[in-house]
């Protein structure tokens, strides 16, 4: 097998074990690849039920685990995303609103980074959760403004 330099690792639905074996295995044999999430979502709303299935979250974490590596997150919300947008469209972050359906996600990109940030409760956040952070039942961001749905927004 040629040397790695890096393993990225994005939604697979059809992830198995044999594909973590093959994981662990490839940054076994190349420690010094970096190891790269696309996302850290913990789970995904799917369907006209809203049926929570398992993100990319879940196949990060179950590589972490057993390889003993830790990835680098480069979607929401991490710090790499928010600089190379900037920098690639010449933004001032305190200007730019970043708008998603996730508190962990895309609210916690926006409050990170500086941004304005808009909720949009059409995803997978409730009104329930957002509740619970202006009760202080949760460590999650407010939010800078919330719209039940994006025709909202107008």
């Amino acid at each position: 097998m040629k040397p790695i330099d890096a393993l990225v690792v994005g939604l697979d639905n059809e992830f198995n074990y044999r594909k973590l074996c093959i994981a662990v295995n490839v940054l076994h044999r190349n420690p010094g690849a970096l190891f790269v999430a696309t996302n850290q979502d913990s789970y995904d709303l799917v369907g006209l039920e809203s049926r929570r299935l398992p993100g990319n979250g879940a196949i990060v974490k179950a590589i972490e685990h057993s390889s003993r590596k830790q990835s680098i997150n480069v979607g929401k919300p991490s710090r790499e995303l928010a600089d190379l947008i900037g920098k690639e469209h010449s933004l001032k972050m305190s200007r730019t609103m970043m708008v998603g359906d996730r508190l962990d996600t895309d609210i916690r990109f926006g409050a990170n980074n500086n941004m304005i940030s808009a909720l949009v409760l059409t995803g997978c956040t409730s009104v329930e959760e957002v509740i619970a952070i202006a009760e202080g039942q949760s460590e999650e961001k407010m939010p800078s403004v919330i719209f039940p749905y994006m025709g909202m927004m107008g």
